[in-house]
């Protein structure tokens, strides 16, 4: 079974920044990768991962040569590792669903929550893992990824009664801190929180995270950060409500010249990941919500942003 885990074939689908990286070091271990795309295109792409520590070393990236394959081939698919955007990652899962059977192992890597809820009446009996991470990866052009920080990947069960997989062993071989969290909703949900504030805050204003901490912005973040508190507590959620104020401003400060996804993706004109982080906690954390004004505003102002500029732009597809 082991042996097998490790040879088995895993199917990308969204080779971004997160799940280009995850690509390079799995495929660094041995483990054979397949890119999934929604179009015909090369049979083979090339990925260059840089590191931050390698870069500091003036040393060259190390390239990775992946086999490409649409998603409407028939072949059967075993593993699956979903690295979309969440505003794509039902339709891209629907793209692959009739290569999926019982023995399909899927990994739900992304932002926001109320994704496994969507995915999961698509892909059948196929046994579905989530995951989050706090690897930092930039994608500088569609070949070209950048690692700043490994971080830590957890991955854990969608039902609580699930086993930790017979493929983890690779996972935590190719990934420097990677760990089987059984409570995987509690980690997406903290995430999320965070995200929450930084996010629509450094899209609104155009700013990298490091501003939320400059006295223009601290109000508004402090305010940001009150309000999801309120949210978590109603739902009983104290312990990942306590550690927001600090989590938000560990956060800012380790990547304070970094860009948010949606801070990126509202200047391109392209579909941000607002609803399924922000939207989410307003709507669907508890039946009741308290008032929360100022993060209805943020919510309110980037769609209406968004509804602009995609009037003027193709979004970019999740492939």
């Amino acid at each position: 079974m082991a042996a097998q885990a490790v040879n088995q074939t895993w199917h990308v689908l969204g080779a971004g920044a997160i799940g280009g990286w995850l690509a390079c070091e799995l495929q660094a271990s041995d483990c054979p990768i397949t890119l999934l795309h929604h179009r015909d295109t090369e049979p083979t792409r090339r990925l260059a991962l840089s590191k931050a520590a390698t870069a500091a070393s003036n040393k060259a990236s190390t390239s990775f040569t992946f086999k490409q394959e649409s998603v409407a081939q028939e072949s059967a698919i075993t593993a699956l590792l979903v690295c979309t955007k969440a505003w794509a990652t039902e339709d891209a899962v629907r793209s692959v669903a009739h290569r999926l059977s019982e023995n399909t192992q899927v990994v739900l890597l992304g932002n926001g929550m109320g994704l496994a809820e969507r995915v999961l009446p698509l892909i059948g009996d196929a046994a579905l893992v989530l995951g989050s991470t706090t690897a930092g990866c930039l994608r500088n052009d569609r070949n070209t990824l950048h690692l700043s920080s490994a971080g830590t990947t957890y991955l854990g069960p969608a039902w609580a009664d699930s086993h930790p997989p017979s493929w983890l062993p690779l996972w935590q071989r190719s990934l420097t801190q990677c760990h089987w969290q059984p409570d995987i909703r509690s980690i997406l949900l903290a995430k999320t929180a965070v995200n929450a504030v930084i996010n629509p805050l450094t899209a609104i204003h155009q700013v990298k995270n490091g501003a939320l901490l400059e006295p223009e912005l601290l109000c508004s973040t402090e305010a940001a950060i009150a309000e999801v508190q309120r949210l978590l507590i109603a739902a009983g959620e104290t312990l990942i409500a306590n550690a927001l104020p600090s989590r938000v401003n560990d956060i800012c400060q380790a990547t304070a010249q970094n860009d948010s996804s949606m801070k990126v993706d509202l200047a391109r004109g392209n579909p941000t990941e607002v609803e399924w982080i922000l939207g989410w906690l307003l709507t669907h954390l508890v039946s009741e919500p308290p008032a929360t004004p100022v993060l209805q505003a943020l919510y309110d102002e980037i769609q209406t942003t968004e509804k602009v500029k995609r009037s003027a732009s193709q979004p970019e597809h999740w492939s």
